[in-house]
């Protein structure tokens, strides 16, 4: 036989098929060749270099594909002429019992608490003080939030009573930390 002869015969001749290798549920590389709005299309990367489609739905949301990229993929079903359908929803993030878990349950509501509890305790301390300032009063507040009311006011009623109330008596003390620095 001639070399014409073998290249007529193997462009006419009948082509030998390959068993197909593969079965519904087969893990195999693909190498994605085009990308279209209802899928993309891919060959296997093997030595069989079997063509298939992996469909837009078989396609993970958080996963972007690019040509000749090569991943795995899912065999769902062979299609006449040894074409495969593929899937590459193994790739899909699956949340764990804890994550299903924080995403069903409520968030925790924040503690607040209310304004006026706030400007109620500003307020009866302005009436055993005097001024209050803002910096006193953003600690207050701070104070509050992180105790709570009831804890603050009970901490409060068990200090004001052996407080010193003598403005001069804590600028002299002040004083007196700042002489020790010296």
């Amino acid at each position: 036989m001639g070399i014409d002869e073998n290249i007529m015969n193997f462009i006419y001749g009948e082509k030998k098929q390959t068993p197909l290798q593969y079965r519904e549920g087969d893990i195999v590389p693909v190498r994605i060749t085009k990308l279209v709005d209802f899928g993309a299309f891919c060959v296997t990367k093997d030595e069989y270099l079997t063509s298939g489609l992996i469909h837009i739905s078989k396609i993970p949301t958080d996963l972007h594909l690019h040509t000749m990229q090569v991943i795995d993929a899912e065999v769902i079903r062979i299609k006449e002429e040894d074409k495969l359908e593929l899937s590459l929803l193994l790739h899909e993030k699956k949340d764990t019992p804890f994550q299903v878990l924080s995403k069903i349950k409520e968030p925790l509501p924040e503690k607040t608490v209310p304004n006026n509890e706030v400007e109620e305790i500003i307020q009866y301390l302005s009436k055993e003080f005097g001024i209050v300032s803002e910096e006193s009063k953003k600690e207050v507040e701070e104070m509050v939030k992180a105790m709570g009311v009831f804890r603050f006011t009970m901490i409060l009623n068990k200090t004001l009573p052996d407080f010193k109330r003598d403005l001069v008596y804590h600028f002299l003390k002040e004083m007196k930390k700042r002489r020790d620095g010296l």
